[in-house]
């Protein structure tokens, strides 16, 4: 069964709860919504500083706990001390108006 994250798309970068999966960040780029789990994978901590707010530019996304820079269309780190790692991608699709993961 599908579990709906959000019903709104007007969003640049939100984060969102998933009752399985726990903390995820969502980035909207032009209208592709893409999906991680909060944790770096430096040190497992969350990228946000609780705020919930972890995009930093259009694209790039920075923990802020140790600066690692991630590509948000990808997940890979391209700076930082987890430099060649990446985030956990959450598969999500967008099913008339809302984003929701299977």
């Amino acid at each position: 069964m599908a579990t709906v994250l959000t019903t709104d798309l007007a969003f640049d970068q939100i984060m969102v709860k998933h009752p399985q999966r726990g903390e995820l960040i969502l980035v909207n780029e032009d209208g592709e919504v893409h999906a991680y789990r909060n944790s770096c994978p430096h040190v497992g901590v969350g990228l946000d500083w609780g705020d919930g707010r972890c995009l930093v530019a259009p694209g790039e996304l920075l923990c802020a706990m140790h600066g690692a820079l991630f590509t948000a269309a990808t997940g890979l780190c391209v700076a930082g001390p987890c430099a060649g790692k990446s985030l956990t991608r959450v598969p999500v699709r967008i099913d008339e108006g809302r984003v929701v993961c299977d």
